[in-house]
């Protein structure tokens, strides 16, 4: 009976270590991820700065788990191909001064509301989901927050990296990727690089 359970221990051994490899990885992001949100919040309910000082603490404080070159890069699609090296940086420059410009307009709308992680998916050993909602007084805004794990560690970065958000089922990188591919149909990259720019 012994050799038996032995045998089969042997065969799903590689699946449990995995299991709570994942599970410690899960558990870990997670505590990075709720008190980035603590801190954050900490930032927005500071009155004594500015709203300027205000969008450059939280851009500060959530680089270093965002992608925003692969986002920048994935946005343009094939397109990116494209850029020479300066254009690449300025066009990541410009991509991260327009969600900086975004959160800003949501954060000026926030009234106390509280993150809640429902569920994490975990579908490949470097990509993760948190399904969280963000609970307001009188209703939920569901939002997914996407990460990927780099082959590589980046230097300033963490080694899980937000790569997408989805606001009700809306894709942040999708939206942005369609709205650049139909005006690169009739335009040039750096005419969208110079849209982006008016836009900041």
């Amino acid at each position: 009976m012994k050799s038996i359970f032995k045998k089969i221990l042997a065969v799903f051994a590689p699946f449990i270590l995995s299991y709570n490899l994942q599970a410690d990885e899960q558990s870990e992001l997670k505590s990075r991820f709720l008190n980035k949100i603590d801190e954050i919040i900490v930032i927005v309910e500071n009155k004594s700065i500015t709203k300027e000082q205000r969008n450059a603490d939280i851009v500060k404080s959530i680089s270093p788990m965002f992608d925003f070159e692969l986002m920048a890069k994935l946005s343009l699609g094939n397109s990116w191909k494209e850029l020479s090296a300066s254009d690449a940086k300025r066009f990541v420059d410009l991509y991260v001064e327009r969600m900086k410009q975004s959160y800003s307009a949501k954060i000026d709308a926030y009234e106390g509301e509280k993150v809640e992680i429902k569920k994490i998916e975990q579908p490949k050993s470097n990509r993760m989901a948190f399904f969280t909602d963000l609970v307001g007084k009188e209703e939920k805004l569901e939002i997914v927050y996407k990460f990927h794990k780099p082959n590589q560690s980046m230097e300033g970065k963490e080694d899980w990296l937000v790569y997408d958000v989805e606001i009700l089922g809306v894709s942040i990188l999708k939206t942005d990727r369609a709205q650049f591919k139909e005006f690169l149909q009739t335009k040039s990259i750096g005419e969208l690089m110079d849209a982006l720019a008016k836009q900041s």
